[in-house]
């Protein structure tokens, strides 16, 4: 038949299996990507890269987490750490606070001591000042006595020498009067030389009553003296006593003004109590990313082949009978 239909039998046969060979492969192609073409399931390599995609999301979810877990722990460890720096410094600032504090009231314990010290020390100067004052004031009272003692004793001793010169001058006068009227003298001679004696007398009283007079007034001219320089004294003991006191009170005024001074620059050492820092916020839960799902994809319908192209087997055998029947007739044409 092949010879006879001018080999469309065989064309037509190898058409045939060609169509076949590629619907066998079409079909094998289908249900290696998508598995059995008659299930309703979906299978296949579509399959496995459906189930290998949900793995990998499954892995990147657990992953993701696991990494923002990390994070959040470590943004705690970090708030931790932050938080005991934070408790740490401030502990130091209050023991450096307490240190300068401490050492402040040392240094005014101190200067409590030295200003009492030096308080002490001005009572018992002004104590020795106003001591030797008085030491020299009763020197002074002890010899203002002892000297109008003296001058009181010089004038009871001029009075008492000029009476006693008085009086003898008295009794000498009345011995010599008394002689001369023991010597028989009369008459008016005798009376002169009786008044005479008398004058005499009286005239050497009289200056013994003006020496008297002015040694007496020499006596008390060295009592105003005396009471005049005790009067100056005095006024002078009293104006250093009073300079003493003011002394006494300007180095007082001296010594709180060094005291306050002192517990000024005791103070200035006192640091700035410290304040605790503000706590460092608290870290906040990371976001979590939201997961779209693996779209799992719908088996397709399988491609389909239309059947192989068929020649007409007759229309070949007709064919071929007119090739014959022309080769035949030609060489009959020929042979003539």
């Amino acid at each position: 038949m092949g010879w006879f239909d001018g080999g469309a039998s065989e064309r037509n046969a190898y058409a045939e299996r060609q169509v076949e060979n590629q619907r066998k492969n079409i079909k094998a192609n289908y249900e290696f990507e998508w598995g059995n073409p008659n299930s309703g399931e979906l299978g296949g390599e579509a399959k496995r890269k459906y189930d290998y995609a949900v793995e990998g999301l499954e892995i990147l979810k657990r992953n993701t987490e696991k990494n923002i877990s990390f994070q959040e722990a470590e943004r705690e460890q970090q708030y931790d750490y932050g938080m005991g720096i934070r408790e740490y410094e401030h502990t130091q600032n209050m023991r450096a606070y307490d240190a300068s504090v401490s050492a402040a009231i040392s240094q005014q314990s101190f200067n409590e001591l030295a200003t009492q010290a030096a308080i002490q020390d001005q009572n018992r100067y002004i104590h020795e000042q106003l001591l030797s004052l008085a030491f020299d004031e009763t020197e002074s009272l002890l010899e203002y006595g002892a000297a109008a003692s003296g001058l009181g004793l010089k004038k009871r001793q001029i009075k008492a020498g000029a009476a006693t010169q008085a009086q003898a001058e008295r009794i000498s006068a009345l011995k010599a009067t008394g002689q001369a009227a023991a010597r028989g003298v009369s008459g008016r001679s005798a009376g002169k030389q009786i008044q005479g004696m008398i004058a005499e007398s009286g005239a050497r009283q009289a200056a013994i009553i003006d020496e008297l007079m002015f040694n007496a007034e020499a006596v008390d001219t060295d009592f105003m003296r005396l009471n005049r320089q005790f009067a100056i004294d005095q006024v002078a003991f009293e104006t250093s006593r009073e300079s003493a006191q003011l002394s006494d009170k300007v180095a007082r005024t001296k010594i709180q003004q060094q005291a306050l001074q002192a517990a000024m620059k005791a103070a200035s050492g006192i640091m700035l109590k410290p304040e605790i820092a503000p706590p460092l916020p608290k870290p906040y839960a990371l976001p979590r990313p939201e997961f779209q799902d693996i779209y799992e994809p719908k088996k397709p319908p399988m491609s389909q082949v239309a059947d192989a192209m068929q020649e007409s087997v007759g229309a070949g055998i007709l064919n071929t009978g007119l090739q014959i029947a022309s080769t035949v007739f030609g060489g009959i044409s020929a042979f003539k």
